[in-house]
């Protein structure tokens, strides 16, 4: 097996550059991203799997699908490495171009922001949850959960709601945590039924809520029991909420 390769940190930068001053935004819509030798190093421990462009081919249209083929791909990567962004921008520009650029297809029309590119090939604004493939990979591996019988039962509810996903926890560090994302998820399950209707603005609420609950708890030493009790605790807040509206201007509902 081959060691994977990134980028040196001095040429990503370049990259960056050069599409923050829009120099070179017409390549990504190019068929290949040409790389040199000399702009690339192999990491140590980690090893190339094998045909990921090809096993990523047609899930443009399922992000569930396709973060469990990137995440068994990458199983056993560190969380240091899996933060990295010369990591995720050497596999958006290589063995996941295509697949990011059928997953944003933007970029093919020739008409795209440098902003769009640095979110979907680097890290952008909102970090890494906007990666191409870091957002896959980290929704994986903070709800996978090897007790059960589908260890991606969690997963599932995540990807199923996208601005549960990217909007709601992409600005938090829930998402971060694994043990919070389980307890929540855990909770969203066993309620389904009720959450089903409003889900995004509850969501959304729930998210908001462990924010700021984060000001007053160490909220990473906690485990998912907690926030599954947390979440039980004020379920009847939770499903007062109908509206993005209630959740945006009404500031008594988060009061801890």
């Amino acid at each position: 097996m081959n060691l994977q390769k990134t980028f040196k940190e001095s040429y990503m930068k370049e990259l960056r550059d050069n599409v923050v001053s829009e120099v070179n935004l017409p390549l990504y819509g190019q068929e290949t991203f040409e790389l040199g030798p000399s702009q690339i190093k192999r990491l140590a421990n980690v090893y190339e799997p094998e045909g990921l462009e090809k096993k990523m081919e047609g899930l443009e249209n399922d992000d569930f699908k396709a973060a469990i083929t990137l995440y068994e791909a990458f199983p056993n990567i560190s969380p240091l490495l899996a933060s990295t962004e010369a990591f995720w921008s050497y596999l958006c520009h290589t063995s996941l171009f295509h697949y990011a650029q059928k997953r944003w297809p933007a970029v093919m029309d020739g008409d795209v922001t440098s902003d769009y590119i640095l979110d979907h090939w680097f890290v952008g604004r909102q970090g890494l949850l906007r990666n191409a493939g870091a957002s896959l990979w980290w929704g994986i591996h903070n709800t996978i959960d090897e007790e059960r019988q589908n260890p991606y039962e969690l997963s599932q509810i995540l990807f199923d709601n996208y601005n549960f996903r990217i909007i709601n926890f992409g600005r938090s560090l829930l998402i971060r945590h694994k043990e919070a994302m389980i307890g929540i998820l855990q909770f969203c399950l066993d309620n389904k039924q009720e959450l089903s209707h409003a889900f995004d603005p509850r969501a959304k609420f729930i998210s908001i809520y462990f924010n700021r609950l984060g000001g007053t708890k160490q909220l990473s030493s906690l485990n998912r029991d907690f926030f599954y009790s947390e979440c039980e605790r004020i379920k009847d807040r939770i499903m007062s909420i109908t509206s993005r509206e209630q959740v945006t201007n009404a500031d008594e509902v988060f009061s801890v």
